[in-house]
């Protein structure tokens, strides 16, 4: 057997010091490399699977129309009416393309050429918003423009807006929504969760330029209309108040605008309910009135934003239902009634209105001075005698009179199902009224200028409450 020499074992040692080291370094690299396919496929799946998806699918979201309000006949008040927005993908339009299709677009949109051509020159931009809520005759031009020249990377995407086909009708009960239909105002906003539908989809498949492939490969996901909503109002009814509103608002010159609320007796149920002047729900934003308008617009910058808020949120507020209110002879009807319930008074009982009737130093008179004499009850509320009321008030006394006056839920808020209700009224209690408190037509808590305004008065020879 032949020896092996120390120069060969050596170089035979060495090749198999290379083979196991290149052995281990090609395991470590498998190992790795298992490991890394093992992290990237299960434990990232999730991501790289939207990542595919995103690389091969386009979701497109197709809004659901909002529900209808409806009169207590049917009548439509608010409706949602079709139109489109137009979005581009600016990575999928040619570049040869890109100032052709900004020139025409810009055109077709109505935009500055300009800007669509600044947002298309995004190349690598996955979208880009051209215009919200266009017409039927503007989508079918874009989409005939785009066929005629090849353009890719154009959206022309189904979409809803509110319409009022009544204009500026019940504009302040409707209220209005915004550019992505959620309720802002009125009815819109307090029942926006059940006016609202369930938006539908559609998934188009996109080949490996990213160009969307013919429709068969389209899934098409139908939305869902939102809940209709009924209301008590009657539009006649709610037209006769408006127009016979605006007559007095005009007439009187009100500058603080005028309200009106119609209840049926029996029921409690508002069969119209205004603030005039008001606005049209179709432009909210544009301020009605063109004199106060052409005075925000002399103004500039901050001072203009801040004139122009001001301005949209008075003509928006609801007067009927955010602002208090001081009832003036009509609390008669409470007094009245307050007084029978206690049996302090009764139908044939009878009260003097003379020249004027004095309460702690304070006279009072009746309107324009009017002296009606002997009068029963009837004929007090006939003549809405302020000296009549103030007796039948002192018989029933503070203390009945503000246990009554909780009683008729005078202390709280209605619970009318509209926003921004003040969540109590303003009111004296027994314990904070006087002699000469609660006696007259309001138990407001502004009553009290009232009465020192009157006693400024009795110098002049007295004043009309």
């Amino acid at each position: 057997m032949q020896k092996q020499t120390p120069q060969a074992a050596q170089d035979r040692g060495m090749k198999l010091r290379t083979r196991l080291a290149a052995g281990f370094f090609v395991a470590v690299c498998f190992s790795t490399l298992v490991g890394r396919l093992w992290y990237l496929q299960i434990h990232e799946y999730d991501f790289y699977a939207q990542r595919a998806a995103g690389q091969q699918l386009r979701d497109s979201v197709v809004p659901a129309p909002r529900g209808d309000i409806l009169d207590a006949n049917g009548t439509p008040l608010a409706v949602s009416a079709s139109c489109w927005t137009i979005r581009a993908v600016p990575r999928e339009m040619a570049d040869e393309d890109v100032a052709e299709a900004a020139a025409a677009l810009a055109q077709l949109l109505e935009l500055d050429e300009a800007d669509v051509l600044e947002k298309l020159s995004q190349r690598k931009s996955n979208d880009a918003l051209l215009k919200r809520r266009v017409n039927q005759e503007t989508a079918d031009a874009v989409r005939a423009a785009c066929l005629e020249n090849d353009w890719q990377g154009i959206l022309i995407l189904q979409d809803t807006k509110r319409w009022y086909p009544e204009g500026d009708f019940a504009a302040s009960l409707l209220g209005f929504t915004n550019v992505d239909n959620q309720g802002v105002a009125g009815l819109e906003l307090e029942y926006n969760s059940l006016l609202t539908g369930q938006d539908g989809r559609v998934l188009s498949a996109k080949n490996a330029w990213g160009y969307d492939m013919p429709t068969d490969y389209d899934t098409y996901v139908e939305p869902v209309q939102g809940n209709s909503l009924k209301l008590t109002v009657d539009a006649n009814i709610q037209h006769y108040l408006e127009n016979y509103l605006s007559a007095a608002v005009k007439e009187y010159s009100v500058s603080a605008r005028g309200v009106g609320i119609v209840m049926e007796v029996d029921t409690g149920r508002i069969l119209a309910i205004s603030t005039k002047p008001d606005y049209d729900p179709n432009e909210p934003r544009v301020i009605q009135d063109e004199a106060l308008r052409a005075q925000v617009d002399s103004l500039t910058g901050e001072e203009r934003a801040q004139a122009l808020t001001l301005a949209q949120q008075t003509q928006w507020r609801n007067k009927a239902v955010s602002d208090l209110y001081e009832p003036g002879s009509v609390f008669k009807l409470i007094t009245a009634a307050a007084a029978l319930d206690a049996g302090v008074v009764t139908t044939g009982d009878s009260f003097f209105c003379g020249e004027s009737y004095g309460v702690s130093g304070v006279h009072f008179h009746c309107a324009n001075r009017n002296q009606h004499g002997p009068q029963n009850l009837a004929q007090a509320l006939q003549n809405s005698c302020n000296q009549s009321f103030i007796q039948i008030g002192q018989r029933l006394g503070k203390d009945a009179f503000c246990d009554y006056f909780a009683a008729f839920g005078l202390r709280e808020a209605t619970g009318i199902d509209l926003p921004a209700e003040p969540a109590k009224s303003e009111f004296y209690t027994a314990d904070r009224m006087g002699p000469a408190n609660g006696l007259t037509k309001t138990p407001h808590a502004r009553f009290f200028q009232r009465i020192e305004w009157l006693q400024r008065q009795r110098t002049k020879g007295g004043a009309a409450v």
